[in-house]
C-alpha cells in the first residue's frame, strides 16, 4: 500500500499559509499537548520496527533522539507554551522537524504497515485539532515577538540563550536559533539589537552544547560585520574581519576589500544609532514600571461604590483621577471567567481591523497580537456579566434588536509577546472596526463608545498590563478585576488622555473579555455638558 504524503502535506500548507499559530497562547498549549501524540505514535512506529527485524534509518533514530526528551516534558506541562521561548521551540519543531519525520515514514515510496498508518491517522487528528499546521511565517513572527519583548522588558540575552527568562527556567536557544532571531532583527533594521545578541552569542558559544559545524566564530563575526556596515560603519567592519583575512577564505577577503574601498570618512558613524523609541519610549517605560509621581499615588484610594442593590457594594480601586479610571476587584468568579474562557476557544479568529469605510472585507492587524472572539449576551452567565457592568457602572447596558446600549463581548487571547499598540477606543479616533454598523445594524444610531469596561478573565505571570502613557498610570493584570474609564468628554469628543495599550505578555496567558458602552440610552445617566 503506497500513501502520497508529500501532496497531502504540500497542499496543507498552501490551505493553512499564514495559520498565525503565533497569535494565541491557548493555541500554542493546544499544539504542545496534541504533540505528545506524535511522539507516542512515533516511538509506536519504530518499536514495531525493531520487533519485525526492520531497519530503522540513522535519520529516523536521530529525530527520535532529538524530539523525545522535549516533547515528553512540554506535551506534560501546561504552561510550557506560556514561556515564550518555549513558544518558539515548540513552532520550529512543527515546521523543520516534524515534517521531516513524516517525509521519512510516510513518503510516496514507502510500503505502509500498521504503525506507519497509525502514524499517518495521528497526523491528520492532530492537524484538524490544531486548526492551522504552522509555517515558516508563524517562526518569523514569533523571532519578531522575542526581540519586541527583549526591547521592552531588557531581559538578559546570555541568560536566554542559557535558558533563563527573569527567572523561569525554559529551554536554551541553540546557535542556529539565536541566528534567526539575528537575522529577523537585521531585516526589520533593529541593528542595535542584532549586535547584542551576536556578542551574547558569541561570549556563550564555547558552552554551549549543541553541535553545528557550520555556526563558528568566524561565521558570527562575519554577521556583524554585516551589521556594522548596514549602520554605516564599514571601518568597524573591516576591523572585524582583518584577523580572518589571513586564513585563505575567499569571501571573507571579498567582503574585506569590499568594505575598506567603500569606507566614507564624512559619513562614517562612530556607534551604531540607538533609536529612544526602539527601546524608550514612555508607553514601554509603563509597561516596565509604575512611574506616577509619588505626589499622584497619595492621593489614590479605594471606596465600597453602592448600587442599586442596597446590600451589594462594589470594591473599588482609583488608579487615577483625571481623568477618573476605576479597578473594580472580584466581580467576575473563576468560574464564569472559565466559561468566557471556553466559548471563546470555539469562535477564535485573528484580530483584525476593516481596510476603511468603503473598502470591502479585512486586512490583518499589525498592531495587535492576539485571537478574538465575539459572544452575543445570550441568557446565562454572559447576559449576567453584561447586566452586572450596568449595575456597576450605573449605564444602560442593554441589547435589544433595534438598538444597543453596548457592544457584545469581544473575549482576546494574547499571543507570543501578545500585546496592543496605543490607541482609543472611541470610534472618532480609531479605524473602524469588527463591530461596525454593516455587521451590527442594531448598532446605528448607538452613537460613539462613551466607556469601557475591561474584565480580566485569569492571572499573568510577568506582563501584560493596560497602561496610559498620557496620564502615568499602569493597570496590573488581576483576575476576576475589571478596569472601567470613560472614552468621551461630556462634551461627546474624544477624552485624548485616554490613550492606552496593552504591554506585551512576557510569560503567560493573557485572557480579557472587552464591554464597549455606546452613547446610546446614557442621556440620564451621563448626561451630556457644554464644558468637559
Amino acid at each position: 500500500m503506497k500513501f502520497v504524503y508529500t501532496l497531502f502535506y504540500v497542499c496543507s500548507l498552501i490551505n493553512l499559509l499564514h495559520g498565525e499559530i503565533f497569535t494565541s497562547v491557548y493555541k500554542l498549549s493546544l499544539m504542545s499537548h496534541e504533540e505528545g501524540k506524535l511522539l507516542t505514535a512515533f516511538k509506536n512506529y519504530i518499536d514495531i520496527q525493531i520487533v519485525d527485524q526492520r531497519s530503522v534509518s540513522f535519520e529516523i533514530q536521530r529525530l527520535l533522539n532529538d524530539l523525545e526528551p522535549t516533547v515528553t516534558q512540554s506535551s506534560q506541562d501546561p504552561g510550557y507554551a506560556e514561556n515564550p521561548i518555549n513558544a518558539f521551540h515548540l513552532i520550529g519543531r512543527f515546521v523543520y522537524k516534524w515534517p521531516v519525520v513524516f517525509a521519512n515514514i510516510l513518503c510516496e515510496d514507502c510500503t505502509l504497515n500498521e504503525a506507519a498508518l497509525h502514524l499517518n491517522t495521528t497526523y491528520q487528528t492532530v492537524n484538524r485539532n490544531i486548526q492551522r499546521w504552522p509555517d515558516e511565517y508563524d517562526v518569523h513572527a514569533s523571532a519578531q515577538a522575542l526581540l519586541r519583548l527583549r526591547t521592552f522588558y531588557f531581559f538578559d540575552i546570555e541568560g536566554a540563550i542559557d535558558g533563563f527568562l527573569f527567572g523561569e527556567h525554559c529551554q536554551p536557544l541553540s546557535p542556529s536559533q539565536a541566528l534567526k532571531l539575528i537575522r529577523v532583527a537585521i531585516d526589520n533594521n533593529m541593528l542595535h539589537e542584532a549586535r547584542l545578541w551576536c556578542e551574547a552569542l558569541l561570549a556563550r558559544l564555547p558552552f554551549t552544547s549543541f553541535q553545528d559545524e557550520s555556526i563558528n566564530k568566524m561565521a558570527i563575526f562575519r554577521i556583524l560585520a554585516t551589521i556594522y556596515d548596514k549602520a554605516g560603519m564599514r571601518r568597524r567592519s573591516t576591523e572585524i574581519l582583518s584577523d580572518f583575512t589571513q586564513l585563505g577564505h575567499n569571501e571573507i577577503d571579498k567582503e574585506y576589500e569590499f568594505y575598506k574601498n567603500n569606507i566614507n570618512e564624512t559619513d562614517e558613524k562612530l556607534d551604531i544609532p540607538l533609536y529612544t523609541n526602539e527601546y524608550d519610549d514612555h508607553y514601554k517605560q509603563l509597561c516596565r514600571n509604575n512611574r506616577k509621581p509619588l505626589s499622584e499615588i497619595s492621593r489614590l484610594y479605594c471606596f465600597l461604590k453602592p448600587t442599586s442593590i442596597p446590600y451589594y457594594k462594589a470594591k473599588v480601586e482609583i488608579v487615577n483621577l483625571k481623568p477618573e479610571i476605576y479597578l473594580f476587584h472580584d466581580v467576575i468568579s473563576k468560574t464564569e471567567a472559565a466559561y468566557f474562557r471556553n466559548e471563546a476557544k470555539k469562535r477564535f479568529v485573528r484580530s483584525s481591523v476593516e481596510f476603511n469605510e468603503g473598502d470591502v472585507g479585512f486586512n490583518i492587524d499589525t498592531t495587535r497580537v492576539s485571537q478574538t472572539a465575539v459572544l452575543q449576551d445570550e441568557p446565562g452567565i454572559v447576559k449576567r456579566a453584561t447586566h452586572r457592568v450596568g449595575l456597576l457602572t450605573g449605564l444602560a447596558t442593554k441589547w435589544s434588536p433595534v438598538m444597543l446600549n453596548a457592544e457584545p463581548f469581544q473575549i482576546v487571547n494574547y499571543g507570543i509577546g501578545g500585546m496592543y499598540h496605543p490607541h482609543y477606543d472611541s470610534n472618532e479616533k480609531r479605524v473602524p472596526d469588527v463591530f461596525n454598523e454593516t455587521k451590527y445594524p442594531e448598532l446605528r444610531g448607538a452613537g460613539d463608545r462613551i466607556a469601557t469596561w475591561l474584565y480580566y478573565l485569569n492571572d499573568v505571570k510577568i506582563g501584560g498590563a493596560t497602561v496610559f502613557p498620557e496620564v502615568n498610570t499602569r493597570v496590573p493584570v488581576i483576575q476576576g478585576a475589571a478596569a472601567f474609564w470613560y472614552n468621551l468628554l461630556p462634551t461627546g469628543e474624544t477624552d485624548k488622555r485616554t490613550l492606552h495599550a496593552g504591554c506585551p505578555v512576557v510569560i503567560g496567558s493573557k485572557w480579557i473579555g472587552n464591554k464597549w458602552i455606546r452613547e446610546a440610552g446614557q442621556m440620564f445617566k451621563r448626561p451630556c455638558d457644554l464644558h468637559p
